[in-house]
C-alpha cells in the first residue's frame, strides 16, 4: 500500500490583498469587485523576486526531514504550467542539487493541471512498489511558478498565487495511507483554455456528473462512501466553481474551500497545501477517510482516498 509519509507546503512571506494584485495585473474595479465578492478572494502569497526553486526547496527539506537522501530513490516534480516561457528545462535538476538527491531518478509530470498531484503520487508509489528495498522513499515536489499575464489571471476567473507542496512517499511505510485513486479524463476538453463557447458549455454541464462518478469511483475502491469522508480536499480556483461542480449543498458543505479567501489558487499545489492546512489546524478526525479531489482544465478528474492518523496532527472528537 502507498503511504505518504510526510506532507508539507510552503507559501512566502509576502502577502497582498486581491486589490493589490489586481492592480498589478492591470484589472478594472468591476473586475477585482468580481473577485471579491463574487469569487471569494481575499489575499494571497506573491514574492516576484523568487523563482520556482526558491519556492520548492522548503516545502521538500521539510517532507525530507530525518530522512536520508540516500533512500530517496526518485523524485518527481508535478506542475499544472507547460511550456518553455513558463518553466526552465533545468529547474528540477536544481532542485536536486539543493537537495542532496543528484542521485535520485528525477523526472516531471505535467498535462493535467490541478488534478497532477494525485497522479504524481501514484506514479511515485507504483515505482516504490517495483523497488526491492523497503526503505526506498520517493519525493513528490509540486508547484508552479506563472511568469506570463495569462497564467497568472485565468479566464478571468483565477488571480494565481505562490504556493508549493511536497510529499514522501514509501510503499507500506509510515504515515497516511492511500486506499485508492480514481481518475478519468475527457480528452474531447483537452484544449482547455483554448476552447470554444459551445465546448466551454459543454464542459461546465458534464463537469458535475463525472466529478460524482470518479468520487464514488475512488470510495468503492476504497471501501467506504461518500458519508464516511469526513473532508474532501480541492483545489481552490473560486467559490463559484465548486457550487457549478457540486450543486448539493450538503456534500459541498465538506469540501474544504478555507483556504480560497487566504491563498487563492496556487495551482497544482492547491490540494496537498489544503490538506496540510486541515493538519495544522488539527481540523482532522484519525482513522475517518479524507479524499483529495480535482478538477483540471483540459477535464481530468481525479479522487484519492487517505486516511489520517494521529501521528499526522489529527485530533480525535
Amino acid at each position: 500500500m502507498i503511504t505518504l509519509e510526510a506532507i508539507e507546503s510552503h507559501f512566502p512571506a509576502r502577502t497582498v490583498s486581491v486589490e493589490d494584485r489586481a492592480a498589478e495585473l492591470g484589472l478594472t474595479a468591476e473586475q477585482t469587485h468580481m473577485f471579491r465578492r463574487h469569487f471569494g478572494i481575499d489575499r494571497m502569497r506573491y514574492e516576484p523576486s523568487l523563482g520556482i526553486v526558491e519556492q520548492l526547496v522548503p516545502a521538500a527539506e521539510r517532507a525530507l526531514a530525518g530522512t536520508s537522501p540516500a533512500a530517496v530513490r526518485h523524485l518527481v516534480f508535478a506542475h499544472a504550467l507547460h511550456g518553455a516561457d513558463q518553466l526552465s528545462p533545468d529547474t528540477l535538476r536544481e532542485v536536486a542539487r539543493r537537495l542532496g538527491l543528484e542521485h535520485a531518478n528525477a523526472f516531471a509530470v505535467t498535462q493535467q493541471n490541478c488534478a497532477v498531484s494525485m497522479s504524481a503520487l501514484d506514479i511515485a508509489g507504483t515505482l516504490l512498489q517495483a523497488e526491492e528495498d523497503p526503505s526506498a522513499r520517493a519525493l513528490v515536489v509540486v508547484g508552479d511558478k506563472p511568469l506570463t499575464q495569462e497564467a497568472q489571471l485565468i479566464m478571468n476567473t483565477c488571480v494565481v498565487a505562490d504556493g508549493t507542496a511536497a510529499a514522501l512517499v514509501a510503499n507500506d511505510g509510515p504515515g497516511v495511507p492511500v486506499r485508492s485513486f480514481a481518475t478519468r479524463t475527457l480528452g474531447q476538453f483537452s484544449d482547455g483554455v483554448l476552447s470554444t463557447p459551445e465546448t466551454f458549455r459543454a464542459a461546465a454541464e458534464a463537469r458535475p456528473r463525472v466529478l460524482a462518478e470518479v468520487m464514488e469511483e475512488a470510495v468503492q475502491s476504497a471501501g467506504c462512501t461518500l458519508d464516511d469522508v469526513q473532508w474532501f480536499v480541492p483545489p481552490s480556483p473560486n467559490l463559484v466553481f465548486w457550487q457549478d461542480a457540486v450543486p448539493d449543498d450538503e456534500l459541498r458543505a465538506r469540501f474544504f474551500l478555507d483556504n480560497i479567501p487566504r491563498y487563492s489558487h496556487c495551482l497544482a499545489a492547491d490540494v496537498l497545501a489544503n490538506y496540510v492546512t486541515l493538519r495544522e489546524e488539527k481540523r482532522l478526525e484519525p482513522d475517518r477517510p479524507v479524499m483529495l479531489v480535482a478538477i483540471g482544465v483540459g477535464m481530468t478528474f481525479s479522487a484519492m482516498v487517505v486516511v489520517p492518523g494521529t501521528e499526522h496532527g489529527a485530533v480525535a472528537r
